[in-house]
């Protein structure tokens, strides 16, 4: 049973439910003022939430699958290919997982008449599919590919709660529906920017087994320096649009959120210098690590709202 957790990586999933359950009833609906029930019902959040993690589980399992040699040398003994589970039960789950998922994509747009926006979900099975197959081996390609999916479940959250709205004919606070509509954007951009930050240190990370299996990432491309500097493109990018969101806190009386980011800014500075530091394998792995915190702390910072 815990080979087959590894599988889905439940820790991500669990901090894609997080992510989406705290944009949905922290942010969203109190910004809106919608705590009496309108909008998207709980049901089809439920269903939301299972489409987007269906979906996710497939794409990690054809990931690993994907990976199996270069993962035999990155990290021998750690993908559940090598010795757990067979390559044809890897497809198996694969295929039950990516139909589950859009399955009930599907159901949530039909019951909300936009039965075409299951494409959606079809289109990042879809993707998933080719980034394993295809992408991840595409200097900057599949890092944008992935960042660009980190984000997809906060702007399907925003997505499906405006279409509920426009269902039920509910008329919200145009200046209400401006700010949470920001902020939405805001969530997207700082996904989308640390996980771009992150995919190009695994990259690094993972050089040796992505040169041995002809996987042209930035780094067996072009060099680990020129992939750092990149990596410290993306994390001054990524701490100036932090510094940009506490001025955007700031004036719009938001000071708990204002104070939080002052962490997320010191966090964006410390990996930074790690960026900067880095010479092995080792190194280079304790910067993703901090990178992953970097990315829950910026999560964790949306149970920190208040609307009058």
């Amino acid at each position: 049973m815990g080979t087959f957790f590894k599988l889905i990586r439940w820790p991500n999933l669990l901090m894609i439910m997080l992510s989406m359950g705290l944009l949905m009833y922290l942010l969203i609906q109190p910004g809106l003022a919608l705590l009496q029930g309108p909008g998207l019902s709980p049901l089809a959040f439920g269903l939301l939430v299972t489409a987007v993690l269906f979906t996710a589980m497939g794409g990690y399992v054809i990931n690993d699958l994907k990976d199996l040699p270069a993962d035999m040398i990155n990290k021998p003994g750690k993908n559940v290919f090598e010795k757990r589970f067979s390559e044809k039960q890897g497809r198996i789950f694969y295929w039950i997982f990516t139909v589950a998922g859009v399955a009930a994509g599907t159901l949530l747009s039909f019951l909300y008449g936009n039965s075409s926006f299951s494409l959606i979900f079809i289109l990042t099975a879809g993707l998933l599919w080719f980034y394993a197959a295809r992408y991840q081996c595409q200097v900057l390609v599949g890092n944008f590919v992935v960042a660009f999916l980190s984000t997809l479940s906060f702007g399907l959250v925003w997505l499906y709660e405006v279409m509920a709205l426009q269902v039920q004919h509910l008329a919200v606070d145009p200046v209400r529906l401006y700010l949470v509509n920001k902020l939405v954007l805001v969530y997207m951009g700082f996904a989308f920017l640390v996980s771009l930050l992150r995919e190009v240190v695994k990259d690094v990370e993972d050089e040796k087994g992505d040169r041995e299996t002809g996987c042209l990432t930035l780094p067996v491309a072009h060099g680990s320096e020129k992939a750092r500097n990149t990596a410290l493109a993306f994390g001054l990018a990524g701490l100036l649009g932090s510094l940009a969101v506490q001025w955007f806190f700031y004036r719009w009386h938001f000071m708990v959120l204002f104070l939080w980011f002052f962490l997320v800014d010191g966090l964006f500075a410390f990996v930074l210098l790690k960026l900067v530091k880095a010479k092995n394998t080792k190194q280079w792995h304790f910067v993703s690590l901090w990178v992953k915190v970097l990315m829950v702390t910026g999560i964790l910072s949306m149970g920190l709202f208040y609307f009058e």
